[in-house]
C-alpha cells in the first residue's frame, strides 16, 4: 500500500499542498471559492520552525489509535487503498481521535462535508477516489520540489532503514542544489530578522 513520504529538507514553505488539498476538498473545486470560505477543508499543514519547514498530515497508521479509540464508528480503513478515513455523518467531535493521535493530524471545524452545521473531525483522506483511480493524492501532485513524494509503504521504508539516519531523512539522492541554495537564504533572512529585534 503507497503512503505519502516527507524529505523536510526538501520542503520550500511555499505552501502549494495547503493550496491543492483546499481545491480538491471544497465543492466548487476552485481557488476563487475556496478563498475566504471558512469551511474550506485543509487536510495538510506546513509547520514553520524557526527556518526548517515541515508539511504535516495523517500518516494513515497501521495500527491506527484513532480508528481504535472512536467510539461512534466514524472512523475506517478503506480495504483496498489502505487509507484511514472519517465520515462526517458519523462524527460526534468527541476529540477522542485527536487526543490519541501521535502527530496531530486531527482537527475539528464546520466543512463543507458536517451534517448539521456543527463541529466535526476532518482529516487527510489521502485523496482515496484519486488514488484509487491511479492517481495521486493532490498535496503530492502540487509539490514541485519533491518534499512529497508517494510510493510503497514497505518499499521505501526497507531501503530508507538500511541507510544510515541522514540517507533515511534525505534521501538517496540527497537535496538538489537549488533547493539547498533556498535553504541557505531562508537561514540567512531568519538570522538577519532576529538580529534586528
Amino acid at each position: 500500500m503507497k503512503r505519502i513520504f516527507v524529505d523536510y529538507k526538501k520542503c520550500l514553505a511555499c505552501k502549494a499542498c495547503e493550496t491543492a488539498c483546499a481545491l480538491e476538498h471544497h465543492p466548487g473545486g476552485n481557488l476563487f471559492g475556496a478563498l475566504g470560505d471558512l469551511k474550506t477543508q485543509i487536510n495538510v499543514r506546513v509547520l514553520g520552525i524557526e527556518q526548517e519547514a515541515f508539511p504535516l498530515s495523517c500518516r494513515h497508521c497501521e495500527p491506527a489509535d484513532c480508528l481504535n479509540a472512536c467510539p461512534s464508528g466514524a472512523i475506517s480503513r478503506d480495504p483496498e487503498s489502505g487509507a484511514v478515513l472519517l465520515d462526517p455523518a458519523l462524527c460526534k467531535a468527541c476529540a477522542m481521535c485527536a487526543m490519541v493521535c501521535p502527530f496531530d493530524a486531527i482537527s475539528f471545524k464546520v466543512t463543507h462535508r458536517s451534517c448539521y452545521n456543527r463541529d466535526v473531525a476532518y482529516k487527510c483522506d489521502l485523496c482515496n477516489d484519486r488514488v484509487k483511480e491511479g492517481g495521486v493524492p493532490a498535496c503530492v501532485g502540487a509539490c514541485h520540489s519533491g518534499a512529497l513524494v508517494f510510493a510503497e509503504y514497505d518499499a521505501a521504508r526497507g531501503t530508507r532503514a538500511a541507510k544510515s539516519l541522514r540517507t533515511y531523512l534525505l534521501g538517496a539522492e540527497g537535496v538538489p542544489p537549488h533547493v539547498e541554495l533556498f535553504r541557505e537564504l531562508r537561514k540567512k533572512e531568519f538570522a538577519r530578522r532576529r538580529g534586528g529585534e
